[in-house]
């Protein structure tokens, strides 16, 4: 069964999808790499132009945030964290954290 969770990010992902953001992105030692060409980022060639927290309906600790993407070569698509184990948590944060101030943004969010 479907968790409210996947219909909100499911809702906002096929939304960007028809926007363009079409790519699906991984984090491996420190970069981003598209799934679908296994092209590599590090986070100064990432831009980040919308972000959105899902919150558990019944377990507000249970979190999610979905970023849209853009990368330095022009592909366009989202990254997906979840709350699961601390590890991933603080690969997400330190790759997050040192994209550029001046690559982030809010001009695509839909809200």
């Amino acid at each position: 069964m479907e968790s409210n969770f996947d219909v909100n990010e499911n809702k906002y992902k096929e939304i960007y999808k028809k926007k363009g953001y079409t790519s699906d992105y991984i984090l491996h030692q420190n970069k981003l790499i598209d799934v679908s060409n296994s092209k590599e980022f590090k986070p100064n060639e990432v831009y980040v132009v919308a972000r959105y927290l899902f919150e558990g309906i019944k377990n507000p600790g249970d979190t999610s945030v979905l970023y849209i993407l853009k990368t330095i070569n022009g592909s366009k698509g989202t990254f997906i964290q979840r709350n699961n184990l601390k590890e991933d948590r603080d690969l997400v944060a330190n790759f997050f954290d040192n994209i550029p101030e001046e690559n982030i943004s809010k001009k695509d969010n839909l809200l």
